[in-house]
């Protein structure tokens, strides 16, 4: 396989996975209910869904014109850490998971020190005092300020412990 069509096919890759997350999100944006406003709280997520999938879309038809352009120095996979993109992508998944289990702040909490620990930070005390203030402004910000959904954990429902920090 030449270097070309091995950014080829990198770059298909990558358009399945942004497609598929795009759509992953639309899906989610219909969860959030409407309002009688012509700019309601599904607008900004549903833009962000479609940017997505229009983004993957491009990336899918640069690669099958061709348009891809020359294979750099470093990219792909050839000479990564393949290790660490593991570990990036279990994060993900850890979110996912942690999310639905126990809702957003354990979410934030989890998968904060899971990420810092993959890029190798080994401070326990800096892993888990950045996890908890990083936790606590996205919950005031995103559910007290911007006044999101914050969905209960379908194991434990950690709301009743945290509905203080966006002031409920």
């Amino acid at each position: 396989m030449g270097s070309q069509d091995y950014k080829i096919k990198v770059e298909y890759g990558v358009s399945a996975f942004v497609l598929l997350v795009g759509v992953f999100f639309i899906f989610l944006a219909f969860t959030i209910d409407t309002s009688r406003e012509a700019v309601g709280p599904r607008t900004m997520p549903m833009f962000l869904a479609v940017s997505l999938v229009i983004g993957g879309i491009w990336l899918a038809l640069r690669a099958y014109f061709g348009k891809a352009g020359d294979l750099k120095e470093g990219y792909g996979f050839l000479e990564s850490d393949v290790q660490r993109i593991f570990m990036i992508v279990g994060c993900g998944v850890l979110f996912v998971f942690i999310f639905w289990a126990f809702g957003y702040f354990v979410a934030i909490v989890c998968t904060y020190i899971a990420m810092l620990y993959s890029f190798g930070v080994r401070s326990w005390t800096w892993m888990a005092g950045g996890a908890i203030v990083l936790a606590l402004i996205f919950q005031w910000l995103f559910m007290g300020v911007m006044v999101l959904n914050d969905p209960a954990g379908a194991v434990v429902d950690l709301r009743p412990y945290t509905d203080w920090i966006k002031g409920a």
